[in-house]
């Protein structure tokens, strides 16, 4: 599922400096993060497997520390993904544990991360096999994808989740819209990679319908 961007060959990750592993739910949560963008861009298995584990290390301390916190449910969800994608032939159990989390995730928060556990959660299941392999559904992703963008209407990826989530469904009209929403919306914030990102897959997506 995490394996959503082009794969592009990245340094061997430097050994983590004990002296400074995040200690609060918030770094932790951001260090989980940043193991995600250093994994969806990383062709070494071993090392994507390195990012999983070091994730799901964070997780864990993080839910240690405040178990009902947005960020550190949201954290362990994103955990669970690298782990699917570092495991394949494991990753329908984890995924659904993945699915799990993120409902927990939006119950404590549904704003987080701009409405992040919403749209992650349609993601999974737009992208993920369905039964028996996985969870994946692609009407229930069109479901969550519309929830995300009810929550953060102007947010990058929850339209061009929303986007995808249509275009999966069969509506490609409904696609094509939201991929140029997705486009006017990047435009409108200030330069940055992240948007520079998401103007790309606004585009690739248009072109495609």
């Amino acid at each position: 599922m995490l394996a959503v961007a082009a794969c592009a060959t990245r340094p061997r990750p430097a050994p983590p400096d004990l002296s400074a592993e995040p200690s609060s739910a918030a770094a932790l949560a951001a260090a989980i993060e940043a193991d995600a963008k250093r994994s969806d861009h990383e062709s070494d298995s071993k090392i994507r497997g390195e990012l999983a584990a070091e994730a799901g290390r964070d997780a864990e301390a993080c839910l240690a520390r405040e178990p009902q916190a947005a960020a550190c449910l949201y954290g362990h969800a994103v955990a669970l993904g690298l782990e699917a994608r570092a495991h394949p032939t494991r990753a329908g159990a984890i995924l659904s544990t993945m699915l799990d989390t993120l409902g927990r995730a939006e119950s404590a928060d549904p704003n987080y991360d701009e409405a992040g556990p919403a749209r992650v959660r349609a993601l999974v299941l737009i992208r993920a096999p369905g039964w028996p392999l996985g969870p994946g559904d692609a009407e229930a992703g069109l479901v969550a994808a519309r929830r995300a963008v009810a929550l953060q209407p102007l947010y990058p990826p929850n339209l061009l989740a929303l986007a995808e989530a249509l275009a999966k469904t069969g509506d490609e009209n409904g696609a094509r819209e939201n991929y140029a929403r997705a486009r006017d919306a990047a435009l409108a914030l200030p330069a940055a990679a992240d948007r520079d990102q998401w103007l790309r897959e606004a585009d690739q997506g248009l072109k495609r319908r």
